[in-house]
């Protein structure tokens, strides 16, 4: 058995190597944690000022700019309850945490693109945020802020591309009458199958040319949370062995 299954690893890699590293197109969510701002600044529609402090006065009337103790602190005025809120917000450049406001300061407003601002309390897991000011650059990534010496920077790979399962089809004559080998055991994988309002939903695959006992192993869970499961079984019968009853490639 082990021989068998590793010889038809190697002729699916041989015929249909290009198939078997095809991938989904990712969906992908470009939206930052806390949605949708209630304000965004595009930076170029206004004067470009030289520095952070004369945007934040002259045309972002949400966020005060004051100093105390000879530090900056930014004040996010709540649009639900028309007040200042007492406590400094989350500052963000390009989605990552910036504590040193006096540093913050001193960047090169050219770079900044866009400024969103979210005027209201916010809370994400067991931290409250008197608003939130994200300041994005053009490219997205940082460019010419050096990080605190302090902060733990993370390198990780993120989530894989969904793969695409290889199904071949024989539908047409050229299909049929192929001389390449299909010798898949595994011969087909639905992750996302949605039936309708009454449980009911069709495919269909094709068998390869491995004559045997397979199983169909069902698993669903229903929009209120209710799971179920099914295991199938039919045969594939050698056609040379049986003429009748035949399930090869159908």
């Amino acid at each position: 058995t082990l021989l068998e299954r590793h010889i038809s690893a190697q002729l699916q890699n041989i015929y249909a190597a290009k198939k078997l590293t095809q991938f989904e197109d990712p969906a992908i969510d470009s939206n930052i944690f806390y949605g949708k701002p209630d304000v965004a600044y595009l930076l170029d529609d206004y004067t470009r000022f030289t520095t952070m402090e004369e945007i934040l006065r002259e045309y972002v009337p949400l966020v005060f700019v004051k100093k105390r103790g000879g530090r900056y602190h930014f004040t996010v005025y709540e649009k639900i309850s028309r007040s200042l809120f007492t406590l400094d917000p989350l500052v963000l450049l390009d989605g990552t945490p910036v504590f040193d406001t006096d540093k913050f300061m001193k960047y090169d407003p050219l770079r900044i693109w866009k400024l969103e601002v979210v005027a209201r309390n916010y809370y994400y897991g067991d931290l409250a945020f008197d608003g939130i000011l994200n300041f994005i650059t053009y490219r997205g990534d940082l460019p010419d802020f050096e990080l605190d010496p302090h902060a733990t920077v993370i390198d990780y790979e993120g989530l894989q591309m969904q793969r695409e399962f290889f199904s071949p089809v024989y539908e047409t004559a050229a299909q049929i009458a192929g001389r390449s080998p299909d010798l898949r055991n595994l011969l087909f994988w639905s992750p996302d199958l949605k039936t309708n309002t009454q449980a009911n939903g069709k495919l269909s695959f094709y068998t390869s040319d491995l004559p045997g006992k397979y199983a169909v192993m069902l698993q669903g869970i229903s929009a209120d949370g209710q799971t179920g499961s099914d295991t199938l079984m039919f045969e594939v019968k050698d056609p040379h062995a049986d003429s009748e009853n035949t399930l090869q490639k159908k």
